[in-house]
């Protein structure tokens, strides 16, 4: 059943800013119910519940799906998610506030409200508003939000006064929480697929046969192994909705080669109405679902691959047993707000409109290297298959059975594309050197027929790359005249490569290849 809430000027909230309005008066002792929903931050809540966690610091990057209520309204995130154009409209801008996920959203027991107070939180009330705002198919959207669902974008440890004791809660003890009461409901046996190497991470599982959470907003969430390991999980990292959920090796690290057998569910009530001026009474859950899915291994040896000429990448060390392998191969310029131009192929996802790159397959250990361009309905041209002189190329691999890790390959365009017979000239020349001047002049002068053919010859086998201007980061770019590849030591998944040294400008002569942004769900 739903409250009736007054909204305060919500017209201009939503022309302002996105920042909490606190009432004036807080609430006094002798009103503390014993109970708050409370921002909770991600390690001490599932600290609490014993799961094992990585550095939330580390793996949430900015985005500007932060203030995405549906996806992440379980949570609380850092800086704000809306602003203001020149015209007056209202804008995402959790990107450019390096607005991140932090924690969980939950109910607490507290011996005081001075308690509560120390932890150094706002207090949200009934009377609170926030305007967040997401970033979709290019388009802005945004809600402004009341009562307690403005939590979703206040600082760690904000507080809302309930008037009940929930049905499950964690207990303030100091500045630590343990887990006071959880009630979850066994849900039984489902089938949860497992798939590698999406947009999402490196392993996906497909929950969407967990029913119960599909109508509520996911707070939390737990994955357990059948070692009993356990592993809490983050918005948008690796929460991505209740029905799916994905992690990358590298931020994610000991589930590889085990068999996850359980998940846990930490759940409210979603608001299926964010514009009509009320909210749901604040009601939590716990479900526990069990499952068999085997996680793959990450695969321990050496793989190395080369370029041969312009049309292919040759790979060696994989897997004799590899099952379906596949590959995006791509480089990097923007350092931490990283761009990636693709090599492989690209499509226009008809689901949202954004342009992805796409897995393709390895045949006899190689690769094809075709070139073309896709136009989403936005009008985006994104171009694919041009290779860049002196660049290194990240190769990212899917496979059924294993995780490979990424690997680097260099490119040199003068290396990979000379006459294989140019380092070891005809020594006859040297010969006819003692001949007479006729036939000196006549051998030089074939000779430089002959290098004139050849070079018209590998020019032709060239993309034309004749004027334009194109960019690459030097932390990308080897002085040295090689095409092999090696090993990647950087996680495999950011797309950052080397150290973080400023960018170059490198003009050259030719067609113009495109680059565009990580895609983030």
């Amino acid at each position: 059943m739903k409250s009736k809430k007054t909204i305060i000027a919500i017209a201009a909230a939503m022309a302002l800013t996105s920042s909490v309005v606190p009432a004036a008066v807080c609430a006094e002792d002798d009103t503390f119910s014993g109970y708050v929903l409370m921002n909770v931050p991600y390690n001490a809540f599932y600290n609490a519940d014993t799961a094992d966690i990585g550095d939330v610091d580390a793996v949430s990057s900015a985005t500007n799906k932060t203030g995405n209520y549906g996806k992440a309204g379980g949570a609380f995130h850092s800086g704000t998610t809306a602003g203001v154009d020149a015209e007056g409209n209202i804008i995402a801008v959790g990107k450019e506030s390096n607005s991140k996920v932090q924690g969980v959203t939950w109910a607490v027991k507290a011996d005081s409200l001075d308690a509560v107070k120390a932890l150094g939180g706002k207090e949200i009330t009934a009377d609170s508003t926030v305007t967040t705002a997401t970033l979709g198919k290019g388009q802005s959207s945004s809600n402004v939000l009341l009562g307690y669902q403005a939590l979703t974008e206040a600082p760690e440890y904000s507080y809302f006064i309930l008037d009940s004791e929930p049905e499950n809660y964690l207990v303030l003890n100091g500045s630590s929480f343990t887990m006071g009461k959880a009630s979850p409901e066994s849900c039984g046996n489902i089938d949860v697929p497992v798939t590698y190497g999406t947009n999402w991470g490196d392993i996906q599982l497909d929950l969407s046969t967990a029913e119960k959470a599909s109508d509520k907003i996911v707070n939390a969430m737990v994955i357990t192994a059948e070692d009993g390991s356990s592993k809490g999980l983050y918005h948008l990292d690796q929460i991505w909705s209740y029905s799916d959920i994905a992690w990358k090796v590298a931020s994610t690290p000991g589930l590889d080669g085990k068999k996850i057998t359980k998940v846990r569910y930490y759940c409210s009530d979603k608001d299926n109405d964010l514009t009509d001026g009320e909210i749901p009474a604040y009601h939590n859950y716990v479900y526990d679902y069990d499952f068999t899915a085997d996680i793959a291994q990450v695969y321990t040896g050496e793989v190395t691959a080369e370029f041969k000429g312009n049309d292919s990448l040759v790979l060696s060390g994989l897997p004799e047993d590899g099952e379906n392998i596949k590959v995006k191969i791509y480089h990097t310029t923007g350092g931490r707000e990283a761009v990636l131009t693709y090599i492989t192929p690209v499509f226009v996802d008809p689901a949202d409109d954004d342009i992805d790159a796409e897995f393709v397959p390895v045949e006899n250990n190689t690769v094809s290297i075709t070139s073309g361009s896709v136009t989403n309905n936005a009008g985006t041209t994104v171009s694919y298959g041009e290779l860049l002189d002196q660049t290194t190329y990240m190769v990212e691999f899917s496979c059924d059975n294993y995780i490979i890790n990424k690997i680097r390959v260099d490119y040199t365009a003068e290396e990979v594309n000379d006459p294989a017979d140019s380092t070891n000239p005809d020594t006859s020349s040297e010969a006819d050197s003692t001949t007479s001047h006729e036939e000196t002049t006549s051998s030089a002068a074939d000779s430089s027929t002959s290098q004139k053919a050849d070079s018209e010859s590998s020019a032709a086998s060239k993309p034309d790359i004749s004027t334009a201007s194109k960019t690459a980061d030097t932390s990308t770019i080897k002085n040295t005249s090689t095409a092999k590849s090696s090993v990647s030591t950087d996680n495999p998944q950011t797309g950052n490569i080397g150290a973080a040294v400023p960018a170059l400008l490198v003009t050259l002569s030719g067609a113009v290849m495109t680059a565009f942004k990580r895609k983030k769900k």
